[in-house]
Formats: structure tokens, C-alpha cells, sequence
């Protein structure tokens, strides 16, 4: 707060006829998004400034905090949102289990990633990770352009055409060294652009004897044109708990846009009995639902299998988001996974 303080000292050194037992209203920007990142709004006397000015000064504080909340953290159904396990440890390569990423890639160390010492969010101890505290990149002006979405099926292949943007254009300010703070945790340097990308994936899926393996890079695209990936980054560790993501939860690599999670304003459509609608199509054609299920509860690895996803009456089999991890899908389930990308 000395910074502050200064400011405040200046700012009555230029004002003529004016002493620090005047009456004077101060409007103050001031943004302390990592130092204070729970700074409510309050008068210089709450957080100590008396010192510099009398009491009678009531300066208006705007703080630019780089925090968010979710409703998946106001309600009870769900997972505390400030002890949520840390997935760093649930990446398996054997053999698929559930609340685990069975991933086909194993943990690489010396991949880029966030910097695990500039990390406050994370109780390393506990391991687990507080999605209130955690920092993402604010909304700002940067427009890359308009997303894009078409789906069609032909015959036996659902094709899928997107942009690589959001179609509801909600995307974060990159690139991210606008923002040296959030740069000294997440060294990110992508700013992303328009992608045309088309996907087949298969209209019918049926489930395999056993599931497979999920890979690094693309497992799927949402309904807002933007694609999936796993849940961990390429070191292996819990890429939502770690790097940095922008409010509207997604980030580039290089220049590909993409979530490691369900953002929670595409679960917006509700089905009957209260259960999510569609959010997006993983790459072995089952469709992944939102974080509801039978009256419009919250899911949970519990209810579950070791893929994420369920047999679900005439929903018949699918995925689900939640706020735990591995948060979208842990294998395929599916028979194929096969998909066409284009570039």
C-alpha cells in the first residue's frame, strides 16, 4: 500500500489550498490485480491510509481484479470450488480408472508451463487448487474476428466446420504481456487467430470393448466453434489449475484457441427433467453434455465412468463437464476416433 500512499501524497502536494485535514474526494484507479487480487472496494481508512490524509477523505477505489466466480461454485450439488484436487497426479498411462486422465502421452518435465513458485492459488500440501483465487487474463479490446459453427450429417458422418473462434465472441485480451504479472506466472506469448478446421466424426457411435487412450492437441470442438483439450498441459499437470487462462476459459497455443474445460455459459440449453443440453462432440462421436444431470444437479466423477460419461436412458451414452478433474473426458469410449482435420 505504499504506492498508494504516495499517490495520494501528490496528489495533495499539487492541489492548491489543500491540506490533509481538508474534507476532499479523491477518484482513484488503481489496479493491484496480483498483490490485492481479494481487495474489496473500501476507504482509505479501512485499509490504513489515514496516515497520509484525514479521515474525512473517501477516495473512490476501482480495483481490476483478474479473480472470477462461477455459479458451479454457489450451489451445494457440486464440488467446493476452493479445495478442488489438484489433477497433477490423476494422469495414468496403463490403463484407464475413473476421476484419471488415461492419457497417451507421458508427463513431459521439461515442457513449457506455468511457474509453479509464482503460483498462490495451488495448496501444494493439500494438493488442491482454489478456482476463486486462481488469476485468467480480464476481457479487454483485442478482437481477432467472428467465430464460426456448422454441423451437418451425411450418411453415417457428422462434419463439423468451425473458425477456431468463439461464435459468441467472449475471448480474453491477448495477447497475454499486455499483462507483466500474469506473464511472470504463465510465460505465454500466443495471440490467437481464425483457423478453418473440419472435423468427421462418426453419427452412430457405439461404445468399444475396451476405451482407448486420449491424446495431446485436439479431442473435440464445442458449439461455440472452439476445440478441445484434454485436461492436462504437455508436462502433464492440471492445465486449468495451473496456466493461464483468459475469463471467458480459454488460451492459445501459438496461435490455436482452445478450452480444457467446459466454459459455463455454453451450458446454457436444459433438456427435460433439468439435465444439460449438448455443449460439443468429442473425436470418437459421442456428444459431451453440460454440468447437469436428472434435475438440474451438478454431476460428479462419482456418478460417472472412467471415460467421464454414462449411459443415460434415450440419451443413451455421452460425457459430461464438471469442475473436477479430468472436467470434459478421461478416454473414449467410443469404438472409433478417427476424425478428418483440416488445416
Amino acid at each position: 500500500m505504499n504506492a498508494v500512499r504516495i499517490l495520494l501524497a501528490l496528489v495533495l502536494a499539487v492541489m492548491p489550498g489543500c491540506s490533509s485535514g481538508d474534507n476532499v474526494k479523491l477518484d482513484v484507479t488503481i489496479e493491484v490485480p496480483v498483490l490485492f487480487p481479494d481487495f474489496p472496494l473500501a476507504t482509505p481508512t479501512e485499509k490504513g491510509l489515514s496516515a497520509v490524509v484525514a479521515t474525512q477523505v473517501t477516495p473512490a477505489l476501482r480495483i481490476a481484479s483478474f479473480t472470477i466466480s462461477s455459479e458451479l461454485c454457489s450451489n451445494s450439488s457440486g464440488p467446493d470450488c476452493r479445495e478442488l484436487p489438484l489433477g497433477d497426479d490423476y494422469l495414468v498411462t496403463d490403463a484407464p480408472a475413473r476421476g484419471y486422465l488415461y492419457s497417451c502421452n507421458a508427463p513431459n518435465p521439461s515442457a513449457p508451463g506455468a511457474r509453479e513458485r509464482k503460483i498462490t492459488w495451488i495448496n501444494y500440501s493439500d494438493k488442491t487448487w482454489n478456482f476463486l483465487e486462481k488469476l485468467w487474463l480480464p476481457a479487454g479490446t483485442f478482437n481477432p474476428g467472428i467465430g464460426a459453427y456448422s454441423e451437418n450429417v451425411v450418411g453415417i458422418e457428422r462434419r463439423i466446420d468451425v473458425n477456431n473462434l468463439p461464435l459468441d465472441e467472449k475471448i480474453g485480451d491477448w495477447p497475454m504481456t499486455q499483462y507483466p504479472m500474469l506473464t511472470e506466472i504463465d510465460g505465454n506469448l500466443g495471440v490467437p487467430f481464425a483457423k478453418d478446421s473440419s472435423f468427421s466424426y462418426i453419427a452412430d457411435p457405439s461404445v468399444a470393448h475396451f476405451p482407448t487412450c486420449v491424446s495431446l492437441g485436439t479431442i473435440g470442438v464445442t458449439k461455440n466453434g472452439v476445440v478441445l483439450y484434454n485436461a492436462a498441459d504437455g508436462r502433464g499437470e492440471d492445465a486449468l489449475a495451473r496456466e493461464i487462462l483468459d475469463v471467458f476459459g480459454g488460451h492459445p497455443a501459438i496461435n490455436h484457441y482452445h478450452y480444457h474445460y467446459i466454459p459455463v455459459r455454453l451450458d446454457s440449453e436444459t433438456l427435460d427433467g433439468g439435465h444439460s443440453g449438448i455443449v460439443g462432440y468429442i473425436s470418437d462421436g459421442f456428444p459431451i453434455y453440460g454440468y447437469r444431470g436428472d434435475g438440474g444437479r451438478e454431476m460428479s466423477n462419482e456418478e460417472l465412468d472412467e471415460c467421464h460419461g454414462h449411459d443415460h436412458g434415450s440419451l443413451g451414452y455421452h460425457y459430461h463437464a464438471t469442475i473436477e478433474y479430468p472436467y470434459t473426458v478421461g478416454c473414449y469410449k467410443g469404438a472409433s476416433v478417427e476424425k478428418l482435420f483440416v488445416r
